[in-house]
């Protein structure tokens, strides 16, 4: 299966959505941007979370290519990679959560 590759927007108001002049432009945009499959998955959205979320800045992920359907892979098994402005890159691990609050989203963190 396709390794998922995501980044993430730059940061902005929670009333961003409605300001049209807000930047919600991807972080990284690479050059070999494949394909991205959206199978079905159990999901219904996904947060980056933890130390990835220090790192990215925000907590909301943009997919850039690959297979969506590694969000629900077991995590030994998930190939999710987290790309940041001067080439960073990290491994990430997915997982469902269940908690109230953030119900059926995936929680993005750094494998580790």
């Amino acid at each position: 299966m396709k390794q998922l590759r995501f980044t993430t927007t730059k940061p902005m108001s929670m009333l961003g959505i409605f300001n049209p002049k807000e930047d919600h432009t991807p972080l990284v945009t690479p050059n070999d941007i494949g394909e991205f499959i959206k199978d079905d998955i159990k999901g219904t959205g996904a947060y980056i979370h933890g130390d990835a979320e220090e790192l990215a800045g925000y907590d909301i992920p943009t997919f850039i290519d690959g297979n969506l359907s590694q969000l629900d892979l077991p995590i030994e098994d998930q190939d999710i990679l987290m790309l940041l402005p001067r080439g960073c890159e990290y491994k990430c691990k997915a997982k469902l959560c269940t908690e109230i609050g953030a119900k059926n989203k995936y929680l993005i963190t750094l494998k580790k």
